[in-house]
């Protein structure tokens, strides 16, 4: 029976409605760091449909690599409940880029163990993956045409069969039926009919409640949530709700980078308003921040959150934001000390390379001329000073730099880290549960989590810092649509934190 649901969920997942999650419109997974000794950069390609096979890329920089072997890791079963590592095969014509397909039988929170072994030594390195259907897989018109041609021929031969066991098998070879058996094959064959017509409709029947169950239940869907704003003490104040009943019976949050949420808002249509910020948890569900000196208009939210198994989600919205009131104070004082914002020429201006991040200060973005859709690329970006030499960068939430991409029809949001694309808090959870250090289990309806994270050392914050430039912050990133996009590029300078605004054009390959 197992095989049989097996079978037939793979097939329900061709005729469901296609989902976007985040980061929004970019399910694709980046990573550039170390395996070891050895600098690696992966591409993970999620499974599109679960159970489904995913697609990873690795790329080592380094000669003598002999095997590299791939292993999904479920969240809650640990290296022990994980199947026999894949090995990654070289790709033809290449010398040290390596590919592999894993299968993801799970929806959920994943991981991939990566072990490299070379001339060097062996190193490990592990990615978390979120296992989702992303994708609708429709049945090609031909495929199911012949089927259906089969089906019918099927059903006919059936009830020919049918027929002539009523009307013949008792008689003589030779022997001509008499009527009464003729009239009593005809009824036969009328009752099979309606039979195996009773049997079909309720195999339909059957295959709507699956299929309704898998959509309703097992396909992700983006949380709903919905945001306002109040005015209070002369400070507008953001609240952010998140409405979807599916929430309370979620896993808690787990604070990436020190902050449960990391909330993006960007005016629409013109993007020439950004803000980064950290609103305060009031209870389960609601999450409140004082607005900095943002311009009024229609804003859509992004807010990146982590669960306690490792499932990183992005939650949107829009608000609109009033005319400050009159007399406000300043409402830097009340908000995170982490928190930035940006106002730039609006998304359409005459693009530039450059960016001038404060009075001494510029940010250059050094990326192709030419950016192809689906294209691995780095998005390097130098900051220099008014002389010309490198500015010294500070952390900034862990990092050395943090960035934020957008499509202009929204259809496409991302939060880059240096390294690439994982929540450190995902990174910590996947580690330490392989590690035997967590349980394998999550505090599910509960406002805390049972698995507390240490404070990540120098070499877990080497895990998404990546292969960094000393004058500036890399990004490894491949865009999956054409069209123009934003970007807010943000590092630390002297205890502040300074956003570059860019845009850049994608092509079709």
């Amino acid at each position: 029976m197992k095989p049989l649901r097996l079978l037939l969920l793979l097939a329900v997942c061709g005729f469901l409605p296609g989902v976007a999650r985040g980061h929004v419109g970019s399910p694709n997974v980046f990573f550039e760091g170390q395996a070891g000794p050895y600098p690696v950069h992966v591409v993970i390609q999620p499974a599109e449909v679960i159970p489904g096979l995913a697609e990873i890329s690795v790329r080592v920089d380094a000669d003598g690599v002999e095997q590299v072997t791939a292993l999904p890791i479920k969240w809650n079963a640990g290296r022990r409940g994980a199947p026999p590592p894949d090995v990654a095969k070289l790709v033809r014509g290449e010398t040290n880029l390596f590919s592999a397909q894993l299968w993801f039988m799970e929806p959920g929170a994943q991981s991939v163990e990566l072990a490299i072994k070379g001339a060097a030594g062996t190193g490990t390195l592990i990615i978390p993956v979120d296992a989702i259907a992303t994708r609708v897989l429709p049945m090609p018109k031909a495929l199911g045409a012949t089927l259906a041609v089969l089906g019918l021929l099927s059903m006919t031969l059936l009830l020919s069969i049918v027929g002539a066991a009523v009307r013949e098998s008792v008689l003589q070879p030779g022997v001509e039926p008499p009527p009464r058996r003729r009239w009593y094959a005809r009824g036969a064959v009328t009752f099979g009919a309606v039979l195996l017509v009773a049997l079909l409709w309720g195999g339909k029947r059957w295959w709507a409640v699956e299929a309704a169950d898998y959509r309703n239940n097992r396909l992700y869907h983006p949380l709903a949530a919905q945001a306002d704003i109040r005015i209070e003490n002369g400070r507008r104040v953001l609240r952010l709700e998140v409405t979807d009943p599916a929430f309370a019976r979620s896993a808690p949050l787990v604070p990436d980078h020190g902050k449960l949420m990391h909330l993006f808002l960007m005016r629409e249509p013109k993007l020439d308003a950004f803000a980064h910020l950290h609103p305060i948890k009031l209870d389960r569900k609601s999450f409140e921040n004082v607005l900095p000196e943002l311009p009024t208009g229609n804003y859509r939210l992004y807010a990146d959150i982590t669960y306690e198994t490792g499932f990183a989600d992005t939650l949107t919205t829009t608000v609109k934001i009033p005319e400050p009131s009159l007399g406000v104070t300043n409402a830097a004082e009340a908000s995170d000390p982490d928190d930035s914002w940006r106002v730039a020429p609006e998304l359409g201006a005459p693009p530039t390379r450059v960016c001038r991040l404060a009075e001494n200060c510029v940010m250059t973005c050094i990326a192709p001329d030419r950016i192809e859709v689906n294209k691995p690329i780095n998005l390097n970006f130098k900051v220099t000073q008014a002389d010309g030499r490198p500015a010294m960068l500070q952390t900034y939430l862990g990092m050395r730099g943090h960035l934020a991409l957008r499509r202009d029809d929204g259809t496409v949001f991302t939060h880059l880290h240096p390294g690439g694309s994982p929540s450190m808090a995902a990174m910590q959870l996947a580690v330490y549960r392989i590690e035997g250090k967590l349980p394998l289990k999550a505090a599910f309806g509960a406002d805390d989590p049972l698995c507390q994270l240490p404070t990540a050392t120098a070499r877990e914050q080497g895990w998404i810092g990546g292969n960094q430039r000393s004058e500036g912050v890399s990004f490894p990133y491949a865009f999956p649509r054409p069209g123009p996009y934003r970007l807010w590029v943000q590092v630390k300078i002297d205890g502040q934190v300074l956003t570059g605004v860019f845009d850049l054009d994608v092509v079709g390959a």
